[in-house]
C-alpha cells in the first residue's frame, strides 16, 4: 500500500512500520484515538478506516501545525518566511530563542525544517534545543506538504485535535486507542521529559481502558541496549498479549549500534 508521509521528520516515527501495525488495529471500533500522535504518520494513514479520528499530543505546537494544515495553506507561507538560510546559524539561534520565549506552530515547523536531521528535540522544560542543521524549506518539503494536505482535507469532518496530557484524555464512547509513548529506555531527545514514573501511570491508564471495554495497541521498545521498558514489562505481567516487530533504529542512534526489541502489546 502507498502510505502518506507527513512533511515532518520525527524521531520514533512509525511510518516504516505501518504494514506491520495497521493489520493489528481493531477494525470493530469506529473511533480511533492516536494518544501520542507525534509527527502524525499513524493517524494520517487510518483516516479511511474509522469514522472519527482523535489526534492528541502534549506538544501543542506540533498538533497546531497539523491542525493549521488541515484548515488552510496559511501556515505554509508563514513557515517559509521564518525558515532560515542553510548557512545562517545565527538566524537559526535567534529563531530558536524566539520560539522558546513565545511558542507558535510556524516557528516550530521552521525550526524542524532547519535543525539537525530535521528532528525536533526538547529538554526537560520542553524548550527546543536541537542544533542547527544547515537545512531549510525546499522542493521536497513542498511536495510532501501538498500530498499530506490533499489527503487529510478529504477527511476534514472526521478529525478531532487535542493537546493534553494522556491522563486527561477520556473517551466515553467505544474506541480503539493506538498508544506510542516516548520510550523511557532510549536516549532520543524528544523523550527527555518522560521517565519510568510516566511508564507506570500509562500502564494504569491502559488497564483502566481495558476495564472500560476499550481496545488498544501499545508500541514500545521492550529492550534497548539491555535496558527494559517498565511500561511494557507491566503490560506483559498484566497478561496482555504481544508480538515482536521487525525494525532497525540504529540508523538514528547517536551512540552506535544497540540491540532493540520492538513489540506491540494489545488487549483484544
Amino acid at each position: 500500500m502507498n502510505y502518506i508521509l507527513p512533511p515532518f521528520n520525527y524521531t520514533g516515527s512509525k511510518y516504516k512500520l505501518l504494514d506491520q501495525l495497521i493489520p493489528e488495529f481493531d477494525p470493530t471500533k469506529r473511533v480511533f484515538v492516536d494518544l501520542f500522535s507525534g509527527g502524525g504518520s499513524v493517524w494520517t494513514n487510518v483516516l479511511h478506516l474509522y469514522d472519527i479520528v482523535m489526534v492528541n499530543d502534549i506538544i501543542g505546537e506540533l498538533v497546531d501545525i497539523q491542525r493549521a494544515l488541515l484548515e488552510s495553506d496559511a501556515i505554509i507561507e508563514q513557515t517559509k518566511t521564518l525558515a532560515v538560510g542553510k548557512e545562517d546559524q545565527q538566524a537559526y539561534h535567534d529563531l530558536r530563542d524566539s520560539f522558546n520565549r513565545e511558542k507558535t506552530a510556524p516557528k516550530l515547523w521552521a525550526l524542524m525544517l532547519c535543525c539537525t536531521n530535521n528532528m525536533m528535540r526538547f529538554n526537560q522544560k520542553l524548550l527546543f534545543n536541537q542544533t542547527f542543521g544547515r537545512r531549510t524549506f525546499n522542493s521536497q518539503t513542498e511536495k510532501k506538504t501538498n500530498l499530506f494536505t490533499a489527503h487529510i482535507r478529504a477527511y476534514r469532518e472526521k478529525i478531532i485535535f487535542s493537546s493534553k496530557n494522556f491522563t486527561q484524555v477520556d473517551v466515553k464512547i467505544p474506541a480503539f486507542f493506538y498508544i506510542d509513548p516516548p520510550y523511557s529506555n532510549t536516549e532520543a531527545g524528544y523523550n527527555s521529559y518522560w521517565g519510568p514514573a510516566d511508564d507506570l501511570k500509562l500502564a494504569d491508564y491502559c488497564k483502566n481502558l481495558h476495564a472500560q471495554g476499550q481496545t488498544f495497541c501499545v508500541s514500545g521498545s521492550l529492550v534497548h541496549a539491555g535496558e527494559h521498558c517498565r511500561l511494557l514489562d507491566e503490560m506483559i505481567k498484566g497478561g496482555f498479549s504481544y508480538r515482536q516487530l521487525e525494525c532497525n533504529y540504529n540508523k538514528v542512534s547517536r551512540r552506535g549500534k544497540k540491540e532493540t526489541v520492538e513489540i506491540l502489546v494489545k488487549n483484544f
